[in-house]
């Protein structure tokens, strides 16, 4: 059974917040294409034409180090230049990413003094001039925050990344970009919450890519969706994300809202969906299930053989990620080709409050949180109502064609640049 929604009703309730700085510029659709992935899609497969009209695209594989950052030994140097050359014969601009949730043990050590915010800044302004980069992101995960157990990790981390912002941009110059990937909860100050401005941050960023996934996983009490517009029952969600950042200072014109190409998966302890009243039985939802605390298996290639060991030294037995590419979800015959109907033993659901789609294995108790073509074009529509930058995916090599032009009809939507 498939619940029907009003999307201009989702829309106009998202939008009941007023976010400064509304953006005149033509809305930009960045890309992260993960260079550990050539293998599923190299460069010259990127869905390059989805972005020429004012696209980012970020190479994403560099990580720190205790003296800067590098390429991985198994990334070629061939594939940077052609990322390169490739996003600039498409009209789209190539950024390359540092960091990222394995990449970052070393970041807060890097910023820390004043001479290491220099010779940190010319590294990076060196490696952006020799292969033709028109800017950094800066993919901190996170400052003053939890990620990796060896990260390493100040209660001035904020304060320092503000300082290097300044230095890295007066060694790059006002031409070049500087963006970062972001949490949703902010930048935090010494005492762990927010701080209470992030205007400072503004002044020396041309964009955050607000990283509005990963909002329900393996560590929830219950089943949610990871990327949810509105919050409803989850931790956060797109709209209080956007609300937080531009209640802090931070201009609506410069953020990019996340749209996660991957899914994630809970195994229910119930075949049946118990429906959940929300907000005084406004909204009747399926999104939020008791689960067992199981991950199942994900994608071709999702293992719980053997052990791993993680950038941090420690080896623990190997889990299922349970995760899918969307593509995947369609190739794997768990939804059909139009991306409408959930097959062999699967059900598509669309929860109105959250405004995103769930499948649902009775048999298997299985439960699947991820974008499609409906919930991503909603997005990129409520962000271009917003007067948002525009919208980022993490990452290229998830979505089909549907969901690439759902994106682009809600970003260059007249209704959504008119509001």
């Amino acid at each position: 059974m498939h619940s029907r929604v009003n999307l201009s009703a989702v829309l106009a309730l998202a939008s009941a917040v007023a976010i400064r700085g509304v953006s005149a510029a033509a809305p930009i659709l960045g890309q992260y294409w993960p260079a550990y992935k050539s293998a599923t899609q190299s460069v010259s497969q990127v869905p390059w034409s989805y972005s020429s009209k004012n696209g980012i695209a970020y190479y994403f594989v560099t990580v720190t180090t205790q003296t800067g950052f590098s390429l991985p030994p198994d990334q070629p140097e061939s594939d940077v230049q052609a990322f390169v050359t490739e996003a600039k014969a498409h009209g789209v601009r190539p950024v390359f990413s540092v960091g990222g949730w394995s990449g970052s043990v070393y970041f807060s050590d890097l910023v820390a003094t004043a001479a290491e915010r220099v010779t940190f800044a010319r590294q990076l302004k060196a490696f952006m001039n020799k292969y033709g980069f028109v800017g950094v992101d800066l993919d901190w995960e996170y400052p003053n925050g939890e990620g990796l157990g060896c990260n390493k990790r100040r209660p001035d981390d904020s304060a320092n990344l503000l300082a290097f912002l300044k230095v890295l941009r007066a060694e790059i110059g006002r031409d070049k970009l500087i963006t970062a990937a972001v949490p949703a909860s902010g930048f935090r100050g010494p005492d762990g919450k927010a701080l209470r401005s992030f205007a400072a941050f503004a002044n020396e960023m041309d964009y955050v890519n607000l990283m509005t996934y990963d909002m329900s996983g393996s560590w929830s009490a219950t089943t949610g969706p990871h990327s949810p517009l509105r919050k409803c029952r989850s931790d956060s969600s797109a709209w209080t994300a956007v609300k937080l950042w531009a209640s802090r200072g931070f201009p609506a014109s410069k953020i990019l809202l996340g749209i996660p190409s991957y899914a994630v998966s809970f195994t229910t302890r119930e075949s049946k969906l118990a429906t959940v009243p929300i907000d005084n039985g406004k909204w009747q939802s399926r999104a939020y299930q008791a689960w067992t605390g199981v991950v199942p298996q994900g994608a071709a290639g999702d293992s719980n053989a053997g052990t791993v060991t993680d950038p941090c030294g420690v080896t623990t037995c190997a889990v299922y990620s349970g995760q899918w590419q969307y593509k995947e979800l369609v190739s794997n015959g768990l939804l059909d080709r139009t991306g409408r109907s959930g097959t062999n033993g699967y059900i598509r659901y669309w929860d109105a409050c959250t405004a995103v789609p769930f499948l649902f294995n009775p048999s298997k108790k299985h439960y699947i949180s991820y974008e499609d073509s409906k919930s991503a074009g909603m997005k990129a529509e409520w962000a271009a109502k917003q007067g948002l930058a525009g919208v980022f995916l993490f990452d290229s090599t998830g979505f089909d064609a549907t969901v690439y032009e759902a994106i682009t009809a809600g970003l260059y939507s007249r209704k959504a640049r008119r509001a």
